[in-house]
């Protein structure tokens, strides 16, 4: 027991014994009799059905001997049993009150406890498919359910396609795409009605029977996902048994799917600004670059191949976007340097110095910009070199942040199959690729070559993919 069981233990057993000493002195007729309530009851509300019957017994025995004198036999007489069985019905009724009282607001109080964590959730995090999956598990373990699935309406397909599933095995969730044109319930269902099927083996409107049979799965409870009218998806629970819902139920379950839709619609409304922000930024970096032909669009295409590796080592999308800012931005400190510094960057002319300055000035313009604070390291120090030698701070190895070791990479490949000098030779992929190749281990980080060059070059063939084309070049 915990310690709030043998607190409410003790205060049952010492309230018992005093009201039995006044019974005792009081005799069965006396109000004293009343008080053996208070513990049944306070055993109900503790201890459940189980605790309420137990203390009603012991009440019952104690309101019909506490009144006989001391050396006086308790021996169970027939004319007793009647008084008891009165007393101890009495009791148990009060009993099972508290009983079923207190589980029913614990269980309301379990659920208004889970509808606000699961509010703060949509609060405190934009992931979308995140917030979706915690609405899934605590529905499924609020309502007592076998599983729980939420499905997001694909507008041009006309399918729901499943974005949370918890309890379901992948076989079910794989068993075939579930369009609404051939779903009667689900048209219903995102009409805005809630549906409950009662068996799913029987029910004619059910689609997949068989798949649902197999799972286990017996009663259905379906209610929209809506947004301003507009139908967003459905939410599933699906009980173990035949089951009617009940409509508390069908409540929780329409709380839990406004929940949901609320978390789309503010994952929405975040995407929207993240895509126009990025979109302006992308302006931006486009209008610096145009001064120059031989720049122009470089950035763009550095972020994309950034983002190529980024999804062949399966970044998650905060990460990815992280990678994004930071590409399409790693050069707009060179706005604040001198066209003469830009061309002597490979030379040893004192204007080199202020080249190198670039990724600096690129943090003074963005610094202020706390939306774009992770994307920084990038923009600061996609010059350094993997042997220390590079610039602003000539850090090295893992010191050197681990986006800006990617953006080094796809920024000097870009440059080496788009050169920005007007006499330079642009490099076929696999000369491109070779030069990228040297310089593993010294201006590059040797395992992000390496991850790069099985994205960009066939093993079979040897032949490296333009990335920017559409058919691959030999290097011969």
């Amino acid at each position: 027991m915990t310690k709030r069981h043998w607190r409410a233990f003790i205060v049952i057993f010492l309230g018992m014994a005093a009201i039995t000493v006044l019974v005792h002195y009081g005799g069965t007729e006396s109000i004293a009799v009343h008080f053996y309530y208070l513990p049944i009851i306070y055993a109900g509300f503790s201890f459940s059905i189980y605790g309420a019957i137990i203390v009603s017994l012991l009440a019952a025995l104690g309101a019909t001997y506490a009144p006989m004198r001391l050396g006086e036999s308790i021996a169970l007489h027939t004319d007793d049993v009647v008084p008891i069985l009165l007393r101890l019905g009495m009791f148990f009724i009060v009993g099972y009150f508290a009983s079923t009282v207190s589980a029913a607001l614990r269980r309301r109080a379990a659920e208004a406890h889970t509808l606000y964590e699961v509010a703060r959730s949509i609060t405190s995090s934009l992931r979308l498919n995140e917030v979706l999956d915690l609405i899934a598990t605590n529905a499924m373990r609020v309502m007592s359910a076998k599983a729980c699935g939420i499905r997001l309406l694909d507008k041009d397909s006309g399918e729901l396609r499943p974005v949370a599933m918890r309890g379901l095995s992948q076989e079910y969730v794989n068993k075939g795409a579930v369009l609404v044109e051939h779903s009667p319930l689900d048209k219903q269902v995102l009409a805005g009605e809630s549906v409950q099927v009662f068996d799913v083996r029987s029910d004619p409107h059910f689609q997949y029977p068989d798949a649902a049979a197999d799972e286990g799965l017996t009663s259905v409870l379906s209610v929209p996902l809506r947004s301003k009218d507009e139908p967003l998806g459905v939410i599933r629970i699906y009980s173990r048994g035949r089951h009617r819902f009940r409509r508390r139920e069908v409540e929780l379950l329409n709380a839990f799917a406004h929940q949901a839709a609320v978390a789309i619609e503010n994952a929405e409304l975040y995407e929207d600004i993240r895509r126009n922000y990025y979109e302006t930024i992308r302006a931006l970096t486009t209008a610096i670059e145009a001064r120059d032909p031989t720049t122009y669009n470089h950035s763009e295409r550095v972020t994309e191949l950034a983002d190529r590796i980024a999804a062949y080592l399966k970044m998650d999308p905060e990460e990815r976007e992280i990678l994004r800012f930071g590409c399409i931005l790693h050069d707009i400190g060179k706005i604040g340097v001198e066209e003469s510094a830009m061309e002597a960057r490979d030379t040893s002319d004192a204007d080199q110095v202020f080249y190198r300055m670039h990724p600096l000035i690129g943090r003074g313009i963005l610094q202020p910009v706390g939306f774009l604070e992770r994307s920084l390291p990038i923009v600061v120090h996609h010059h350094e070199r993997w042997d220390g030698n590079g610039f602003p701070e000539g850090l090295a190895g893992e010191n050197i942040p681990y986006h800006a070791r990617i953006c080094a990479i796809v920024d000097a490949y870009e440059r080496l199959r788009n050169p920005q000098r007007v006499h330079t030779i642009a490099l076929t992929p696999n000369k491109a690729m070779e030069s990228i190749l040297r310089g593993a281990g010294t201006r590059f980080d040797p395992r992000l070559v390496a991850q790069f060059h099985k994205i960009m070059c066939s093993e079979e063939t040897g032949v490296c993919s333009d990335p920017f084309g559409e058919a691959p070049h030999d290097a011969s």
